[in-house]
């Protein structure tokens, strides 16, 4: 679809001097020093690592929304984003980032592959793509999907399909993904699978937990929908372990790094500007809970003084203790923040750390949930699931047995059934999610938990935390009569706390 439109410009300029036809279109196309076509082998594996990369990367490292937003971190250089001041560049870049990058690759893919009717390869192929349509459509609700990435039929606006429809489509790709991946079904990517090398069945537990992920989203806005999808995806089979963890594991070798890495002075990059959010960390703290020390360093300064004054909202500490900065700072009273409120653990920006599609963690959480909701039966009790996620996730970071043990014998983690143990759910999922902030945002939307506190400076219309995020504004230029109908059929309005059809 992008692509397209840039090829349009270039044409654009070449009619001024009567040179523009479907051929010099084709050749403005081509690269002399690249082939044509583009194996589905080659497409796939570049498709999963760009998806990761901005949905654990460019989402998530600051200053973007979805660090700041679920108060995980905040911003003591560039708060803007803390308050909800959104650029409307970001969405620019967000919307081209992945319908020219790994929508375009797996649209291209998917061709290949169905023509050759290789379903250990179209099934991978609908699971990634499932997990970033899922991650746009929960930017914007209506999005361009059935008619998206189609420049070779000559689509080049194409229309907004519903949230709804979009919806149907991903669930029932998922339940088909399952369905046709198989030991007798062909090839899969093999040693190019940069997810699961080539491991049908590991592809068949994403493809369920996923859907068991999206059914759950629907728990607002269609109950019985949403228990429907995750009873089929939790018969169809998800993650049983850390084992199944749909992750991709970067060697950390100074090219392929985990994101942060790449990124953040602590690694090879610039930045340093994240500082953890007082949120966040007095929830740890609260709970004595031994991921502090893994996600989070120690403070430089235990003190609150700065050039001799008192530091506003600033609680001392001592030595080699923890402190969070609050969220939604000005420019002024954040910048006094940058040696008093602890930095991202060094775990975290480890240049070999896994980035996450999903985890067995999250799985057991949208299990535990469900059973508490009657909505699965058969399987473990609530309180069950509960503990294999937080089980999963202090494991997942390195937590020694014995403290895990300790934290879950605790009074205040102790499962209780009923209305408080969908609370404690809903808390301890959102621990589990740090570092894929989208999810947790996304998690918060639906079912209020944890129970943030919109920030004093914020620069949504109603105060609150942003439900969405705006259109980008270079639909306005190539595809502005879509655009507006998509606005127009969600109530006509395209601010940050209009709510989604899936977020009613």
């Amino acid at each position: 679809m992008i692509w397209l439109k840039r090829s349009i410009a270039l044409c654009g300029l070449a009619f001024a001097v009567g040179a523009c036809n479907n051929d010099a279109l084709t050749r403005v196309n081509q690269n002399p020093n690249a082939p044509s076509s583009v194996k589905a082998t080659l497409l796939f594996p570049t498709a999963a690592v760009s998806s990761i990369r901005l949905a654990r990367g460019t989402l998530e490292i600051t200053p973007s929304a979805f660090v700041h937003w679920p108060q995980y971190a905040a911003e003591y250089q560039y708060p803007e984003i803390s308050y909800y001041q959104f650029r409307p560049t970001t969405a620019d870049g967000w919307f081209n980032a992945y319908y020219t990058g790994p929508l375009q690759d797996l649209a291209q893919a998917l061709r290949q592959t169905k023509a050759g009717n290789l379903a250990n390869q179209v099934g991978p192929i609908l699971v990634v793509r499932a997990f970033d349509v899922s991650t746009l459509t929960g930017f914007w609700g209506d999005i361009p999907f059935s008619q998206a990435n189609q420049g070779d039929n000559k689509i080049i606006t194409p229309v907004y399909d519903k949230q709804q429809v979009v919806y149907d489509s991903l669930l029932k790709n998922l339940a088909d993904a399952n369905a046709m991946m198989s030991a007798s079904a062909g090839a899969g990517f093999g040693s190019q699978d940069p997810v699961y090398g080539g491991d049908i069945t590991h592809w068949k537990k994403f493809a369920n937990s996923l859907r068991a992920r999206l059914g759950l989203n629907l728990s607002k806005i269609d109950a019985n929908r949403a228990k429907t999808e995750i009873a089929a995806a939790f018969a169809a089979g998800g993650f049983a372990s850390n084992d199944d963890n749909a992750q991709i594991s970067w060697p950390g070798d100074g090219t392929n790094n985990n994101p942060w890495w790449d990124t953040e002075q602590d690694g090879q990059g610039t930045r340093d500007d994240t500082r953890m959010s007082s949120t966040f960390i007095d929830t740890l703290k609260s709970l004595n809970d031994p991921r502090l020390k893994v996600f989070a360093r120690p403070v430089a300064d235990s003190s609150c003084n700065n050039a001799g004054a008192t530091v506003p909202q600033c609680t001392v500490v001592a030595k080699g203790g923890y402190r969070g900065q609050p969220n939604g700072l000005d420019a002024g009273a954040a910048g006094d923040w940058g040696t008093k409120a602890s930095q991202l653990g060094l775990q975290v920006f480890a240049a070999d750390q896994p980035s996450y599609f999903m985890t067995f963690a999250e799985y057991s959480f949208i299990l535990a949930e469900a059973t508490e909701r009657t909505w699965i039966t058969g399987g473990k009790t609530a309180a069950q699931y509960y503990y294999d996620g937080i089980g999963a996730s202090l494991s997942q970071w390195g937590v020694s047995s014995a403290d895990s043990t300790a934290y879950l014998a605790q009074a205040s983690v102790i499962y209780v059934p009923g209305a408080v143990g969908l609370r404690q759910i809903g808390l301890q999922k959102w621990i589990a999610l740090f570092t894929q902030g989208f999810e947790a945002w996304s998690e918060w939307r639906r079912t209020g938990y944890p129970n943030l506190t919109p920030v004093p400076n914020a620069k949504t219309p109603d105060k609150q935390i942003p439900r969405r995020i705006i259109y980008p504004q270079t639909e306005q230029s190539f595809n502005n009569a879509n655009l507006q109908a998509a606005i127009a059929a969600q109530g006509g309005s395209d601010a940050l706390n209009k709510r989604l059809w899936i977020d009613p």
